[in-house]
């Protein structure tokens, strides 16, 4: 299968993933129907449109028609449930996130490296397309970008798409490699058994 392929399928499955954790996330915040529909649409396409522009091509969200598709299905079939007042456990949206991150770190390294670009570029790109949707969605939702206070999800797009670019002779080995790395130290950082360090306390204030 060619790596254009891969893509395609790897999209799928995080924008699926995302627009699942970005309708939750809606929901905690109290947001209305369309609040849920639009942090679901963000959350799944965001990353991506992100990835696409930085590379110089038209957004594959606009161009695959069953990308948004996808997408307001996904978000749909959140909505939905929680409609009928039930709540999706903790664990399985952080499964859901861990799979979109993933997916997505394994795309825009994977695309990366299809327009020639170099190591650096490629994990940058990984990083960007891992976590840009939720960074929107967790803005959208006046609260600070959980990748930048309590995830690894940037940690692990980096290795994931570090990864990817290591294997980049193989584009499945790379993406399933990439993917699954990703994916895995996603689910450490949501599960709480690791964590990078913080600076305790605020620093203290100098006599004038």
């Amino acid at each position: 299968m060619d790596a254009l392929a891969l893509v395609a399928i790897a999209d799928r499955v995080g924008i699926v993933a995302f627009a699942v954790s970005g309708v939750a996330v809606g929901r905690r915040a109290g947001m209305d129907l369309f609040g849920l529909a639009t942090l679901g649409l963000v959350a799944a396409i965001g990353g991506g449109i992100v990835r696409d522009v930085l590379i110089g091509d038209v957004p594959r969200a606009f161009v695959r028609t069953d990308y948004l598709l996808y997408a307001v299905a996904a978000s749909a079939a959140a909505i939905a449930f929680g409609a009928a007042g039930r709540r999706l456990p903790v664990a399985v949206l952080d499964v859901a996130d861990a799979i979109g991150t993933g997916a997505f770190a394994a795309t825009g390294a994977l695309l990366a490296t299809e327009a020639g670009l170099d190591w650096p570029a490629t994990v940058l790109l990984a990083i960007l397309t891992a976590t840009g949707g939720g960074v929107l969605r967790d803005v959208l939702a006046t609260r600070l970008p959980h990748v930048l206070q309590a995830e690894l999800n940037a940690t692990a797009s980096a290795i994931g798409g570090g990864l990817a670019f290591i294997l980049r002779s193989d584009p499945t080995a790379a993406v399933l490699a990439g993917s699954l790395v990703a994916a895995a130290i996603s689910i450490v950082g949501h599960r709480g058994w690791m964590r990078l360090p913080r600076l305790s306390g605020e620093p203290e204030s100098r006599p004038r």
